[in-house]
């Protein structure tokens, strides 16, 4: 069994790999952080956010490859940016996306990052084309924090996840998305995407050309400095999704556990533009869905396990939350 590594040293192992591949000295790019090469062989060894920034920016100017490596074709220094520019004149985050995406699939042959949507939910798919390697979790990792930290910046408003994707197996590394991904994490699916809720499509673009800049520098340490999410809601969604017995879970116990009131936990997530039921009700079309790509679990096991006590309850609200049938759904997929 592989032992498990931090997010970190993997994304490090694979700058180092590119750096040695064009001949560059990663005992030079240590010496100008102050550190010795062989400090990286410590199984404890983490570079301090603020060093990590500098090492990757550092790496940028010199591979002249703002991805360092991750594409066949690199980022010339300033591509990000202009992407990012350019995805600013959309009106909304769809608008917005579909700028975004079109650009980075310019810029690298071997990508396909497109937006669909389905029912109430908005997935961003993403395929590395070319033949699989053991970096490839890394890109798909580093391009689903780019877009959630993105999504979230040029709306200015706090984008919820539902779940993600993997068609790769679990990485030494898994155990350390958590954090930067607060939602359900799925392995070997048939494609890698991101899903988010359809609603947060409309919200409007509201950056502005000179807020580019601090945002484009903030990128320099993404795989190490997590967005972590301390939304009430992404709180009460990981509660609801760890429950045994979501059907039974009461805001009371909920509050509690947030050492809140039941009116302070509602009065939040109004200012969240949500509600305690409504929460309950994408958690259980969450798991319905992740049971229903199982296909021995029937679907009368499923409605009982998202808390129906009859199948044709479930059906009524499955066809609610995705416009299909359960057994429709599942063909699809």
């Amino acid at each position: 069994m592989k032992k498990k590594q931090s997010l970190q040293k993997a994304a490090l192992q694979h700058l180092f790999a590119g750096y040695e591949k064009h001949g560059l000295s990663i005992k030079a790019l240590f010496t100008e952080l102050g550190y010795d090469a062989e400090d990286f062989e410590e199984a404890s060894f983490r570079l301090p956010s603020e060093k990590l920034g500098k090492l990757v920016r550092l790496a940028a100017i010199k591979l002249n490859d703002e991805t360092i490596g991750f594409f066949e074709r690199p980022t010339k220094l300033g591509g990000v940016k202009v992407g990012v520019l350019y995805a600013l004149r959309g009106k909304t985050l769809r608008d917005a996306y579909f700028r975004l995406f079109k650009y980075l699939m310019l810029l690298h042959d071997d990508l396909d990052i497109k937006l669909v949507e389905s029912g109430e939910e908005a997935n961003i798919v993403i395929n590395i084309k070319r033949e699989e390697s053991d970096a490839d979790m890394l890109v798909y990792i580093t391009l689903m924090l780019f877009v959630f930290r993105w999504s979230s910046w040029v709306t200015n408003h706090r984008i919820s996840l539902n779940r993600l994707n993997f068609s790769g197996k679990k990485s030494t590394y898994s155990h350390d998305l958590d954090s930067a991904f607060p939602c359900r994490h799925y392995y070997e699916r048939p494609q890698t995407e991101l899903s988010i809720h359809r609603s947060d499509l409309e919200l409007p673009v509201t950056q502005k050309e000179e807020s580019v800049t601090p945002f484009i520098n903030s990128l320099s340490n993404l795989l190490i400095n997590r967005m972590s999410d301390a939304s009430i809601t992404a709180q009460i969604k990981r509660m609801l999704r760890e429950c045994d017995n979501l059907e039974n879970l009461p805001l009371k116990k909920v509050a509690d556990d947030l050492n809140k009131s039941p009116q302070t936990v509602r009065r939040y997530l109004a200012q969240e533009n949500t509600s305690f039921a409504a929460l309950k009700e994408s958690v259980r079309k969450d798991i319905a869905t992740y049971h229903l790509t199982q296909k021995d679990t029937s679907i009368k096991n499923i409605a009982y396990l998202v808390g129906f006590s009859e199948p044709s309850a479930f059906i009524r609200a499955f066809k609610k939350w995705t416009g299909l049938t359960p057994g429709e759904w599942r063909e699809r997929q």
